[in-house]
């Protein structure tokens, strides 16, 4: 299928983005939105063996192979696939994604946006179609911050996985994941600017509270419509134990009280 628009989604960890792209994904109007730059992934595994493509490089497959046999992926990082055969791949995630309507969309943390394409020398020019970029953010980092320890600790990053260890308070690794947040949202900020880029902005906030409004408004940024707005497939894991930890939270660091709501403009 031809690419003629790409929806590029530009997010940070816990913003509700895996929320917003099951939706999109629904619509089946929308280019079949994921973190296809996540190589860590089973979707990412599934791809690859699937279309064969991308290829571990020739001078590492014993070690891809002994990696395979103790159960982990057989691939470290990027560096474990030829340039030329990760930019195939792009090119094969937009031509076999791309909805009928002529929409491929992609969701990218900054981290996989910037090691899996900028460091390669590529951008989102790379799939030939002119880009509708979207940002989401949250405007509770705090509480941002907290989902994303959490689901760190439990291993679990969507309603629909299960939960491997139990979570347990961590201050240390919550003032982490706020520096985290604020270093990636600086980073996708400064993208913009250096590229004259002026995204369509929506919040975790307006998506859950206003869903069927700011789905449609995410469609009517790629030229798409539809009659019903889908259900979302997955649910909000948010519950009293992160409520419970951002009052603690706030109790022990004062200084970050300001990061409970932080509306963006950007």
């Amino acid at each position: 299928m031809t690419t003629r628009r790409l929806l590029a989604i530009a997010s940070v960890e816990r913003t509700g983005s895996t929320l917003l792209c099951s939706i999109l994904r629904a619509t089946k109007a929308a280019g079949n939105p994921v973190e296809y730059l996540n190589i860590q992934t089973n979707n990412f595994a599934t791809f690859r063996e699937r279309h064969h493509t991308p290829r571990i490089k020739a001078t590492l497959l014993p070690m891809a192979l002994a990696r395979k046999s103790t159960g982990r992926f057989p691939w470290r990082d990027i560096s474990s696939f030829s340039k030329s055969s990760f930019i195939d791949y792009l090119h094969e995630i937009a031509e076999v994604n791309t909805t009928s309507n002529g929409v491929f969309g992609v969701k990218m943390h900054w981290n996989q946006y910037k090691r899996h394409m900028l460091d390669l020398g590529v951008d989102v020019s790379l799939w030939g179609a002119p880009v509708s970029w979207l940002r989401i953010t949250r405007e509770n980092e705090l509480r941002q911050a907290i989902s994303f320890v959490r689901a760190a600790q439990t291993e679990s990053w969507n309603s629909n996985m299960e939960v491997v260890k139990e979570p347990r308070y961590d201050a240390a690794a919550i003032i982490a994941a706020l520096d985290r947040i604020a270093s990636e949202n600086a980073d996708w900020d400064r993208y913009f600017a250096e590229h004259s880029i002026t995204p369509l902005h929506i919040t975790y906030e307006q998506l859950t509270r206003e869903m069927d409004a700011t789905i449609r408004l995410v469609l009517a940024h790629v030229g798409a419509h539809v009659d019903v707005v889908p259900p979302p497939s997955t649910k909000s894991q948010s519950d009293a134990l992160n409520a419970e930890w951002a009052e603690r939270f706030v109790a022990e660091y004062p200084e970050h009280a300001h990061r409970r709501s932080i509306p963006r403009t950007a």
